[in-house]
């Protein structure tokens, strides 16, 4: 049996050293929805990120959905080089049992794999995977069909043959994705706060007692 293990990436691998959301929105989403014409403010952002919103919302201004995601993602490269220039992306030190883990390895994250793999590269961590799964799949194919749905990840698992699955994040997103694709969502909850999963745990090291061959 084909055993899939797919990790959340940012705040559940990585960490973003004092994270505003609110900077963040104003760093990748206000520059290119001024430049683009659409009426955004950080509510309708944080809703599009929560799934509340469509990722297709900039098509309502005449703008295609893709063109938009592949500028934001540009930008989200940028704003992870500069945290990284910053010294404030690192890599949570729990990370490092992925490598002992059995079973085949996934990276997932709503930003681009570009995004993904920048991150795991520059904390040493992507040689511990055996795929990433960005949105921009398939050339964005799946653009609405990412966190909190689970359709990207059905057709993954599907592609990768994988009979059993687990999904570990740190957010509520993650286990609604994870039920979605029919995977176990095991939660990470480092601060003891959100408690929605199938499984919780308050350190990645758990995983060694969790996961078996």
């Amino acid at each position: 049996m084909k055993t899939c293990l797919i990790f959340d990436v940012d705040d559940t691998l990585i960490k973003y050293e004092k994270f505003d959301f609110k900077e963040w929105y104003r760093f990748i989403a206000e520059p290119v929805a001024k430049k683009l014409g659409i009426s955004m403010d950080v509510k309708i952002w944080r809703k599009i990120i929560e799934g509340k919103i469509s990722r297709r919302y900039p098509e309502k201004f005449g703008i295609n959905a893709v063109k938009f995601w592949k500028m934001i993602d540009e930008r989200n490269l940028e704003y992870r080089k500069n945290m990284l220039s910053l010294g404030k992306l690192r890599k949570y030190e729990d990370a490092e049992v992925i490598k002992s883990l059995p079973g085949f390895k996934i990276a997932w994250s709503s930003s681009s794999e570009e995004c993904i793999k920048f991150v795991l590269e520059n904390t040493k961590l992507l040689d511990f995977f055996d795929f990433v799964v960005g949105k921009d799949y398939e050339n964005y194919s799946h653009i609405d069909d990412i966190k909190p749905r689970g359709g990207i990840l059905r057709e993954v698992l599907n592609k990768l043959r994988c009979e059993k699955c687990y999904v570990i994040g740190d957010s509520r997103r993650d286990m609604m994705a994870a039920s979605n694709a029919g995977c176990m969502g095991i939660l990470l909850s480092r601060d003891g706060g959100e408690k929605r999963g199938d499984i919780i745990i308050e350190s990645l090291w758990e995983l060694e007692n969790l996961i078996s061959g």
